[in-house]
């Protein structure tokens, strides 16, 4: 079973009690691969750390924080408010909330359902569904009631969910996703690492956009990949994404002597031509200022 946004009925809200940051990352990213509608995400989390879960090019996300940064927004009822209900009247789509316990704990149980039930008001007749992301067992038994009746109760479908994700196209067990931290330079960077080649016989465009994610999730800036997903045809999306992994792979070898001059001190030198490598650019410039160095 495929779930996608027109699952959800349009002009209701839903409470999902929150149990796995990964499944519901996971089941944002699965929806969002669709072109059916809108997907945007209030999250606690930064987008440095949803990028490792989810395409961030296909979610609007903000992060829930007290810091002023771009794409950032406050622990705000009228904030939170004001987003939703300017995002419900154009298009169609599905808006997920996170941090509704730190709203609680800031303005009490009472302001917080008053916000959801002005969002409910905002949906009605629009195309959109709002789901709430809540702690389990955050409400009393009262509290619940009054939650549940404004908002019904909701959970990620069973077909959907990160082990799904991770496991999908067995047959071409190439894109290994991990939770796992990546190893950091001397300089704070993470360290990049060479992953399996796809071949023409293994690639698809549900592969080749695991991948990128990955080339991403190591700070690598491979956009130059994206039109590979749009191609009708896959021998030509195959060149696109093959032309950008051969980059990749000369970036990486490049990083790693760049490592070397990092032990010899030249760290300032280091940080410039990183940067570039990492943009996949300048590769001849910065290959013969090694050279010089070493």
């Amino acid at each position: 079973m495929i779930v996608t946004i027109t699952d959800f009925i349009h002009g209701k809200s839903y409470t999902l009690q929150h149990d796995s940051e990964i499944d519901l990352l996971g089941y944002i990213d699965k929806i969002s691969s669709s072109e059916e509608g809108h997907v945007l995400l209030v999250s606690r989390l930064p987008q440095r750390r949803l990028v490792e879960q989810i395409d961030l090019d296909k979610v609007e996300s903000y992060w829930m924080t007290t810091q002023d940064v771009t794409g950032s927004i406050q622990p705000s009822i009228d904030q939170v408010t004001d987003l939703v209900i300017s995002k419900v009247g154009n298009h169609n789509g599905v808006a997920f909330i996170e941090g509704i316990e730190w709203l609680v704990s800031l303005y009490g149980f009472s302001d917080v359902l008053n916000m959801v039930m002005r969002i409910k008001d905002a949906l009605h007749t629009k195309h959109w569904s709002v789901v709430f992301v809540v702690a389990t067992d955050i409400f009393d038994e009262i509290e619940s009631a009054k939650w549940y009746r404004e908002s019904t109760e909701w959970h990620i479908p069973v077909a959907i969910t990160a082990e799904e994700i991770i496991d999908a196209e067995p047959e071409v067990d190439l894109v290994q996703d991990t939770d796992d931290e990546l190893p950091l330079s001397e300089d704070g960077s993470e360290k990049l690492s060479f992953l399996v080649r796809i071949p023409r016989e293994g690639y698809s465009k549900e592969i080749a956009r695991r991948r990128i994610l990955q080339w991403r999730r190591m700070g690598l800036d491979v956009s130059s990949a994206e039109p590979a997903l749009f191609q009708d045809s896959d021998d030509t999306g195959f060149e696109i994404y093959k032309s950008v992994e051969d980059k990749v792979r000369k970036a990486i070898e490049l990083d790693n002597r760049l490592d070397l001059l990092l032990e010899k001190g030249w760290k300032s030198e280091v940080t410039k031509m990183r940067f570039r490598v990492r943009q996949l650019t300048g590769f001849d410039e910065v290959e013969s200022r090694i050279d010089e160095l070493i």
